[in-house]
């Protein structure tokens, strides 16, 4: 059976763009304040999920959980394996305040095969999701109702809250078009504008991720620039939309690896310049001309691109920004600029970090080896 809306070359573009994976340095295991949590995978289900994309709401983090990984390594690395079998489609929940994983909430479409990607706790209490290969949509964790969004399509990687209570998502790629988009649509799944977008010559662009500036009214996307070829190097850009869906800006150097704005205007980025891992902070506003602005607090000097990615960037309730790495090196970054590096528990030489949060003194990582969640002191001692 073909996947509706499967994208042949899409799965295949994300996984070049990892490069490889890094080789895990074990931590001795029953370090004090270091908790492990992982969850049942569902019975009768042949394919294993494992803890993809986080976003916290409150006490709640939620996660999309998805086979992509696992079977790909199942099967002769496959970047479609995922889809060979159907499976459940769950958000992952963990109670931040005790630690414990929650009862997933359950999405699954009859005859699912693609996981839950991309998670985003929206205002007005509802979790909306992606799938990629299938069709996004939302649950309500309070009532249990779902609605899935058929007129918004296939291909959406992730999601940013918009003004307003809209959403933007990033869209990889469909056979429709050669090349990705970004898309806004409404809380309840209405298309509101799509913004495809042009490649650089001999290039495919696909954007990965997304995030929105409140206070400009701007969509920033990330994106992979796929060989038209198929034997040359990706490569990455960073783009500015504006709110009449013009592209403002184009970035190529240094590369930014993720992007995240607050409520109020404040942007971050995570910047690669060479070796160099930095986190640039703009006031609300001040993203005219980004990298010429802002404060610039350094990371690491010895960052290894290729085998490491700055996968997700999230705010805590007091201003702190934790910065998670694929390695589950995470930088924790003060409102003052102070930073420190937090290193996650490493359970095997497989896994992958992906969304790092904090509450209080704790930090919890999602983390792609089975449905687990790691967490430990976020000020460990030296």
């Amino acid at each position: 059976m073909q996947p509706p809306g499967a994208v042949g070359w899409a799965g295949f573009a994300i996984l070049a763009a990892l490069g490889g994976l890094f080789t895990a340095v074990p931590m001795a295991q029953g370090e004090a304040g270091v908790v492990v949590r992982r969850g049942a995978q569902a019975a009768g289900v042949s394919e294993r999920s494992c803890a993809w994309f986080g976003n916290r709401d409150g006490d709640t983090l939620y996660f999309g959980e998805a086979a992509f990984w696992p079977s790909y390594r199942a099967h002769e690395r496959d970047p479609r394996a995922d889809l060979r079998a159907t499976g459940p489609q769950q958000i992952g929940r963990m109670d931040l305040s005790t630690e414990r994983l929650l009862a997933p909430l359950d999405v699954t479409r009859p005859g699912a095969r693609s996981g839950v990607w991309d998670v985003l706790a929206h205002p007005n209490g509802r979790v909306y999701f992606t799938t990629f290969f299938e069709t996004s949509g939302w649950v309500d964790p309070r009532t249990g109702a779902q609605r899935r969004f058929d007129a918004v399509g296939t291909g959406l990687a992730e999601l940013a809250l918009a003004t307003g209570g809209q959403i933007v998502g990033a869209r990889y790629g469909r056979p429709s078009h050669p090349n990705g988009s970004v898309v806004r649509f409404s809380a309840d799944g209405f298309v509101v504008a799509e913004v495809p977008l042009a490649a650089p010559e001999g290039h495919r662009v696909a954007p990965k991720s997304v995030a929105y500036d409140p206070r400009r009214e701007e969509t920033w996307v990330l994106t992979d620039l796929l060989p038209e070829k198929g034997d040359g190097v990706i490569t990455h850009d960073a783009r500015v939309i504006d709110r009449w869906g013009r592209e403002r800006l184009r970035m190529t150097h240094p590369e930014i690896q993720f992007v995240h704005f607050e409520p109020d205007g404040t942007g971050h980025l995570a910047e690669l310049d060479g070796a160099q891992l930095s986190l640039r902070t703009l006031a609300p506003g001040d993203a005219e001309a980004p990298l010429e602005r802002g404060r610039v607090v350094p990371l690491d000097a010895g960052f290894p691109a290729g085998f490491d990615f700055v996968q997700d960037l999230q705010v805590a309730d007091d201003g702190r920004v934790a910065a998670t790495r694929w390695s589950g090196w995470v930088h924790v970054v003060g409102r003052a600029g102070e930073a420190r590096a937090v290193r996650m528990p490493q359970l095997d030489d497989e896994g992958l970090y992906y969304t790092g949060v904090l509450r209080g003194e704790r930090l919890c990582a999602t983390y792609c080896s089975g449905r687990t969640v790691a967490c430990r002191d976020a000020a460990p001692a030296d």
